[in-house]
């Protein structure tokens, strides 16, 4: 990729490709950066997430908006119910208090909540399958499992770009997302004319102060630019996680942390108070602690639910160091 190519600030990032990727080239005008698309970095092994990983398991990812909103609906449904109890109060002559009400229909929160998270839960399952790309130092291969396949590839030979990904968010406008597509060899004994290659995607960095103003294959090519680095160099010379947020919280004190909502009222002008306190006292102060229960919860979904057993040439690929445990 020459750097003509390279996605600069004042220039448009809606590309749909870049021609391919050369792992010897000279360094591309971008600084090497990831975040939580990297599962772990070892003296040998570099662990990658795939896009469809990312976009279904983590923080903010699809399965933890699932189990986060769930606490928010099991309130508005309690919420509900108090409503509820205001008009057999005041409209039926009901006499009792509003937890005796409450007592004689407590279940139907319950049952919308989890209704509502067992009809998102197969978005938990590729969450819970996902298997990385592995980039061994020592050995030169870059190796992974794609539709079930496991494939390997010399990392002189190896085939990569970057595609421009424009998709769209409701109640948004188009969000440009860059994915480094690496091309791995392949010939299916049953199809011998078809396509000859498999292919698996990273998604660009996303929290890196560039990638956050340039977006779309800017980040991608700065995942690009950590790869590189990390092969030529090693683990010592690879930047730190430019994540703003951890893929998965350890303790219930970070879920606290992260959404403090007296976070609202950090404000560098006090001119900004006066929506600042609204906001606090109407949105942040009531949802922030029932999003706290929704990342707690999260944390301990990521802690019982089975994953996928990693297959044993996953395993040899980077030399037993690591089996997928304690992610």
């Amino acid at each position: 990729m020459s750097q003509h190519h390279v996605p600069k600030k004042e220039r448009s990032i809606f590309y749909t490709r870049v021609e391919a990727l050369r792992t010897n080239a000279p360094p591309l005008n971008v600084e090497p950066a990831a975040d939580n698309n990297v599962m772990k970095v070892t003296e040998h092994s570099l662990f990658m997430r795939t896009a469809n990983g990312s976009m279904y398991g983590g923080r903010h990812s699809m399965s933890w908006w699932a189990a986060a909103t769930t606490p928010v609906i099991f309130a508005f449904f309690s919420l509900g119910g108090y409503w509820i109890y205001l008009h057999d109060r005041n409209q039926n002559g009901y006499s009792a208090g509003a937890v005796s009400h409450y007592l004689e229909s407590w279940y139907y929160p319950i049952c919308i909540a989890a209704f509502s998270l067992l009809s998102c839960f197969w978005m938990f399952i590729p969450w819970r399958m996902q298997l990385p790309i592995i980039f061994n130092r020592k050995t030169r291969q870059v190796t992974c499992v794609i539709q079930g396949k496991l494939v390997s590839q010399h990392w002189d030979q190896l085939e990569a770009y970057i595609k421009d990904v424009t998709s769209f968010a409701v109640g948004s406008g188009p969000i440009n997302e860059g994915v480094l597509t690496l091309a791995f060899p392949y010939v299916d004994p049953d199809k011998p004319n078809g396509e000859k290659c498999l292919r698996v995607g990273i998604y660009a960095t996303l929290d890196h102060r560039q990638a956050v103003v340039n977006r779309g294959i800017y980040g991608a090519a700065q995942v690009w630019e950590y790869i590189r680095l990390y092969m030529r160099e090693g683990a010592c010379a690879v930047p730190p996680s430019s994540a703003l947020d951890r893929y998965a919280i350890a303790s219930a004190r970070e879920a606290v942390q992260q959404f403090n909502p007296l976070k609202v009222l950090r404000v560098q002008h006090p001119g900004w108070l006066v929506v600042a306190v609204p906001f606090f006292l109407f949105i942040a102060l009531p949802i922030a602690p029932l999003v706290m229960l929704g990342d707690i919860f999260y944390m301990w979904l990521n802690r019982i639910l089975p994953r996928r057993k990693w297959p044993q040439q996953l395993i040899d690929a980077c030399d037993g160091v690591w089996d997928g445990k304690g992610d």
